[in-house]
């Protein structure tokens, strides 16, 4: 078989098995795992006989597994998945999703967002990302042209999006403004002033327990990094509840909830979401 202008992925998927996600092969692209004549590429790129193709022995063992064990049938999951929809129209498909629920396929196999919404529309993808742990507002599309529309809006920060989180330490005031570059080492984030990306975040207290130290906080990211949030809580001795890679309060959820959105769709339609806050939000020894 000639490879002359074949997709990078296909190409991937020919020599490891066709069960794996797309998802898992573009990430490993984007993290530089998987390298076309030693340079980065993107999964759409031509590729041809003469280049070579490097992908690391950790993806390898993970495209590996991915057609040793049972695959996951998501038609199963269509009724779960459409429960979780707050809004729909012909271009976008937004969801409230449950901490716990990954949006994308790691490296084992396992129920994500990205593969129940490909079930419900095969044309349905990601148009960003939140944390497996995180709960609530999460935007896919249905098309090209909504998917660059989107990418567009949030990299331009033409959107407007607002998280809800419970906290445990003393706050420096009842408003304040977190900006400390973040830098991402491997699986964590950490602030680093010399190498890190500029990352501001807002906060406001909504409700505070003076006794406990219990915070319930509304959190603006105004930059969109990785971990953002839970890393600048944690800067300032501040946990979030649950968060147990940056925190050390220890709790069965991470108390944090991306709760409202806001954007206008190039057609000039204004989509504003708000969401409720999980029921753990409130259960004893949180906020009453």
């Amino acid at each position: 078989m000639s490879f002359d202008e074949t997709r990078l992925d296909k190409l991937i998927r020919h020599r490891f098995g066709k069960s794996i996600p797309q998802s898992i092969i573009e990430k490993a692209i984007r993290n530089r795992d998987i390298l076309v004549n030693g340079q980065k590429g993107k999964a759409s790129d031509k590729v041809s006989d003469d280049v070579k193709i490097f992908v690391h022995p950790k993806i390898r063992e993970i495209f590996i597994n991915f057609n040793d064990e049972k695959q996951i049938d998501y038609k199963d999951y269509i009724d779960q998945f459409k429960k979780m929809i707050i809004y729909e129209d012909d271009e976008l498909i937004i969801i409230d999703k449950p901490s716990g629920l990954p949006v994308q396929l790691g490296s084992k196999l396992k129920l994500a967002v990205d593969g129940m919404a490909r079930a419900y529309n095969p044309d349905a993808r990601l148009a960003h990302r939140i944390d497996k742990e995180t709960s609530g507002i999460t935007v896919l599309t249905k098309n090209i042209a909504s998917a660059r529309a989107m990418l567009y809006l949030f990299q331009n920060k033409k959107i407007e999006k607002n998280y809800v989180a419970i906290v445990n330490g003393k706050l420096p005031s009842d408003e304040f403004i977190i900006d400390a570059p973040l830098l991402k080492i491997h699986d964590k984030v950490v602030v680093d002033y010399l190498s890190g990306k500029p990352s501001t975040t807002k906060f406001k207290v909504l409700v505070k327990d003076e006794m406990s130290g219990i915070s319930l906080i509304l959190a603006t990211p105004i930059t969109g990094r990785t971990h953002q949030i839970r890393v600048h809580l944690s800067s300032i001795d501040c946990p979030i509840l649950g968060d147990t890679k940056y925190g050390n309060k220890k709790y069965d959820f991470l108390c944090l909830h991306a709760r409202y959105i806001s954007f206008r769709k190039p057609n000039g339609k204004k989509i504003s979401i708000t969401t409720k806050l999980p029921e753990y939000f409130f259960m004893k020894g949180n906020i009453d």
